[in-house]
C-alpha cells in the first residue's frame, strides 16, 4: 500500500463523517454522540484499506489469466 491509499481512505472517511453529521443535524434532527460518528468513520477508513488490500492481492491473478495458448496449425505427421 502506498501513501495515496491512506490519503484516499482518509478523504472517504472524512466525507462519510461530514455527510453523517449533516444528516444527523438537518434531516433526522437528533443528536448522536460524536463518539459514535467517529467510530463509524474509523470503520469506513478500515474498510477502504481492507478493500484496497484485497484488490491488490487479486490484481496479479488478473494479469496471469489470459487467453490459453492453443495449437491450431495442422499436424506435421
Amino acid at each position: 500500500m502506498n501513501t495515496y491509499t491512506f490519503v484516499g481512505a482518509l478523504v472517504i472517511a472524512g466525507l462519510y463523517l461530514l455527510m453523517r453529521f449533516l444528516e444527523m443535524r438537518f434531516i433526522l434532527k437528533e443528536n448522536k454522540p460524536l463518539k459514535i460518528l467517529l467510530r463509524e468513520a474509523v470503520m469506513v477508513y478500515l474498510c477502504v484499506l481492507g478493500g484496497d488490500f484485497i484488490i491488490q492481492q487479486l490484481e496479479p491473478l488478473k494479469a496471469t489469466l489470459g487467453a490459453p495458448s492453443v495449437f491450431t496449425a495442422p499436424p506435421d505427421f
